[in-house]
């Protein structure tokens, strides 16, 4: 019986990270996704400017970054050119 009830709670716990955490974060919502790739965008800029500072870098960072990142600006976001975007309610 003991033997039963771990392999329940282990079997629970794993259906649990499967079907949550797991989940997330291999398929994000598109705020998610928005977050990613604004925290994405900042790094590579930032990388960008330091190497820009040190003479290892030339060009516009921002650019570059859209470009290595496959994304675009609006909205005040970083927008993936992969993903879709939600409809937008009137």
């Amino acid at each position: 019986m003991r033997n039963l009830l771990i392999v329940a709670i282990i079997a629970a716990a794993a259906y649990w990270y499967w079907s949550g955490p797991y989940q997330s974060r291999v398929n994000p919502n598109y705020e998610e996704q928005l977050e990613r790739n604004d925290k994405a965008m900042e790094l590579c800029i930032h990388t960008a400017n330091y190497q820009a500072g040190i003479g290892n870098f030339n060009g516009d960072p921002e650019s570059h970054c859209a470009q290595e990142n496959n994304v675009y600006f609006e909205d005040d976001h970083w927008h993936s050119y992969d993903g879709t975007r939600p409809e937008s309610s009137q």
